[in-house]
């Protein structure tokens, strides 16, 4: 079984980004190309469900504030589509609410906007091996 953790699993693990700041995407998509294989970009919520249905990533990297509902819509509508993606939350607002609706929506972490390229792989690559550890959720 393939574990998209590990670096050395064989092929990198595939990553979805949905935050609705061009810059945002462009960043983060640099900084996970050497370790992730970034399957898609989306710009608004609905969006990022059709992308997560699309291509099943590994991973989605899901900003909290997005049109089209937020973040956590997106992330049940994700749960929807690609039950096995593993979400974490991204945002410069670090208020408990809004964290706590992230995780009760699906989320598995989360993680503020401007961390540094190694933290944030280091933090995905740990985030895809809490999931790995939990009980299959039903979609």
């Amino acid at each position: 079984m393939h574990d998209p953790s590990s670096p050395e699993g064989g092929s990198p693990p595939r990553v979805l980004i949905a935050d609705d700041d061009p810059d945002v995407r462009a960043v983060l998509s640099a900084q996970l190309a050497p370790d992730f294989d970034v399957v898609g970009t989306a710009t608004d919520t609905d969006e990022a469900i059709a992308l997560a249905a699309e291509h099943q990533a590994d991973i989605a990297i899901v900003d909290v504030q997005m049109p089209g509902g937020g973040g956590v819509r997106a992330t049940a509508g994700i749960r929807g589509a690609a039950p096995a993606t593993t979400i974490v939350a991204l945002s410069a607002d670090e208020s408990e609410r809004i964290v706590l609706e992230m995780l009760k929506a699906g989320a598995v972490t989360y993680i503020r906007k401007g961390v540094g390229a190694d933290e944030l792989t280091a933090l995905l690559r740990e985030s895809l091996r809490a999931q790995a550890q939990l009980p299959a959720r039903d979609a």
